[in-house]
């Protein structure tokens, strides 16, 4: 068998595995995934040793109780916003959208090229359809993310879209975005050189060369940059302590931008201590806030009714 029940901190969990890989998910917390690594191998998947997991509570603040780290799935929106459009009295949609707090339902199976884990979930202040296909291949050490998106009502809505993983990075992690030249800035903390809707070279502004970042062992700032996805649509974490190299890829036609959040210990919520992780986040549309997507950033995406939209990511593991 390629798939077993499991736990997760006490909650109900879905063990997928390959001949390379493991990925572990929990469906009744936005169908989070917990674990991404290789048998044998390190844990990519960053785990806040302050924020627990913990069922998602209707209206609660997202870093407040839901920033367990994982990965989760953002739409419509990433950072809180109104929706565009919207009455000026409407409540904003809320931080990192709708999906994390979501009632999804989820089914598992065995096929010819590997191991799915289907789940969907429906909207709440908007009408659609969202679905996750994660597929294990097997035979290969890679993780097949299969998107689809649905509208379901009878107006047409803006929207974006970014996988959030927070990855467990250590001084000295290499960051790559094959064929990205220049970034702009959505976030800055701890830096004054840097400032919000800055448009940087990369990496070189940031503080890497050689078309790499390498994350410093001297922290205290965190920054959110954004930029256009490169032709090759590839992205690379490298862990220098085993030589274990992380790859995302997707097809730059259907995702065309892509998020990093790069935190050395810069920024957590009031209260805790700060985080040194890394959020390497392809995106449909940028930045977080949906409001300011369909404004000066011009990227949001309009759905309108009928409509579906599919797109893929693909996640590889190869062997150090």
């Amino acid at each position: 068998m390629s798939f077993r029940q499991t736990t997760v901190s006490g909650f109900p969990a879905i063990a997928l595995r390959s001949e390379e890989l493991e990925v572990v998910a929990v469906p009744a917390i936005g169908v989070k995934l917990t674990h991404l690594r290789r048998l044998r191998g390190r844990e990519w998947l960053w785990r806040s040793d302050q924020i627990p997991l913990a069922l998602p509570r209707p209206g609660a603040s997202y870093v407040d109780t839901a920033d367990s780290g994982g990965w989760d799935e953002c739409f419509p929106t990433v950072g809180p916003s109104l929706l565009p459009g919207a009455p000026a009295d409407a409540p904003p949609l809320p931080d990192h959208g709708e999906l994390w707090s979501a009632e999804w339902t989820s089914s598992v199976l065995d096929h010819a090229g590997g191991t799915t884990l289907e789940s969907t979930a429906m909207g709440t202040r908007l009408p659609y359809e969202f679905h996750r296909a994660v597929t294990l291949e097997q035979g290969a050490p890679v993780v097949r993310m299969g998107y689809r998106l649905r509208h379901t009502g009878e107006e047409p809505f803006p929207w974006i879209w970014s996988a959030h993983p927070l990855f467990n990075v250590q001084p000295g992690t290499t960051v790559e975005l094959a064929g990205v030249r220049q970034v702009k800035l959505d976030q800055v903390h701890g830096r004054t050189d840097l400032g919000r809707d800055d448009v940087v070279s990369w990496p070189g502004t940031i503080g890497g060369d050689a078309g790499r970042f390498t994350l410093p062992p001297d922290g205290g700032w965190a920054v959110k940059l954004f930029g256009d996805v490169g032709p090759q649509g590839r992205m690379a974490l490298t862990d220098p302590r085993e030589g274990e190299r992380l790859e995302i890829r997707v097809r730059p036609e259907e995702v065309p931008q892509v998020g990093l959040w790069i935190n050395c210990e810069g920024w957590a919520p009031a209260g805790r201590r700060p985080y040194y992780n890394l959020g390497l986040e392809p995106c449909i549309g940028a930045p977080d806030r949906l409001a300011d997507a369909a404004g000066s950033w011009a990227t949001a995406q309009t759905l309108i009714p009928g409509e579906e939209r599919r797109w893929t990511l693909e996640v590889r593991l190869p062997a150090p």
